[in-house]
């Protein structure tokens, strides 16, 4: 890091610019609604998807998480916000997909690939956890991004907890009617796999104790995956009885990030990342 970086501060403390170019290396603003870490290596840069709110939090919207994190990134990081996600709301989890009346998953972030595009003419990065997870392995099989990590995603949202899933579909079916085709494929990563053009570089890591995502999410996707014999999307296990659905620590999350990105994580943070020995492959 260098003399002129600071640390990142806070969402509501932080300077509105109105371009990315007005933003100084190594410090954070707000661009169009969205959260962004000015790094100093342009040859990457990050996304990263949010996952559920906590209720408390609502009022305080737009929250983007991980905001903590970006100061150790060496790369420029934009946080995505889901518009869904209100102050004036109670909804706590959209997986960035809208309503089926619009606007759809494509629009919503294309502001901020528009904005990442602008920071980096390199590999664009996805990373995200739980409902994060779902936004980027969904940008993933939509061909917007050239690399991605999730953390335990949901993969599809119908089968995700009942009253989490139920206070989203109240929004997104504006007009009461059944889901339609069109609405599965938007809901569903196995859904929209036939999109993908088997390119980007992607990890799925699980923990084989978070049982509904172990089971209800990942290993469906990974049969989807093996059955379309896509070569790009690979998937990694590891086992933490204690933490279940939670992530990793931020300090292991980061030794993954950086496992699959390398020197993603600056210098002077590297040695503080800790790794996860019982990350194994998959098999299933």
């Amino acid at each position: 890091m260098s003399e002129t970086t600071q640390a990142a501060t806070s969402p509501h403390e932080t300077k509105v610019y109105s371009t990315v170019q007005e933003i100084p290396t190594g410090t954070a603003g707000l661009v169009e609604g969205q959260y962004i870490w000015k790094g100093e290596d342009p040859s990457r840069v990050f996304i990263f998807f949010c996952g559920a709110v906590s209720g408390k939090l609502i009022p305080m919207s737009p929250i983007f998480q991980r905001w903590k994190w970006v100061e150790r990134f060496s790369h420029s990081v934009v946080i995505a916000h889901d518009p869904l996600i209100k102050s004036t709301g109670s909804l706590q989890l959209a997986w960035y997909t809208g309503t089926n009346n619009g606007p759809d998953f494509d629009e919503i972030i294309s502001v901020p690939l528009r904005l990442a595009r602008s920071l980096s003419d390199g590999e664009v990065c996805a990373f995200g956890s739980s409902g994060g997870g779902f936004a980027s392995l969904m940008a993933t099989v939509r061909n917007h991004v050239d690399s991605t990590l999730v953390i335990n995603p949901q993969t599809n949202v119908l089968r995700y907890q009942p009253h989490m899933r139920d206070a989203f579909l109240k929004t997104y079916l504006e007009d009461p009617k059944t889901l339609q085709h069109a609405d599965h494929e938007r809901l569903s990563i196995s859904g929209s796999l036939w999109r993908y053009y088997d390119k980007c570089r992607t990890q799925v890591v699980v923990n084989s104790h978070d049982s509904l995502h172990y089971n209800s999410h990942v290993l469906p996707l990974q049969r989807a995956v093996r059955r379309q014999n896509f070569k790009s999307i690979t998937f990694d296990q590891y086992d933490d009885k204690k933490n279940g659905h939670n992530p990793p620590s931020m300090n292991r999350t980061l030794w993954l990030i950086n496992r699959w990105w390398p020197k993603a994580i600056a210098g002077p943070y590297r040695s503080e990342v800790q790794g996860m020995k019982s990350l194994k492959t998959l098999k299933r």
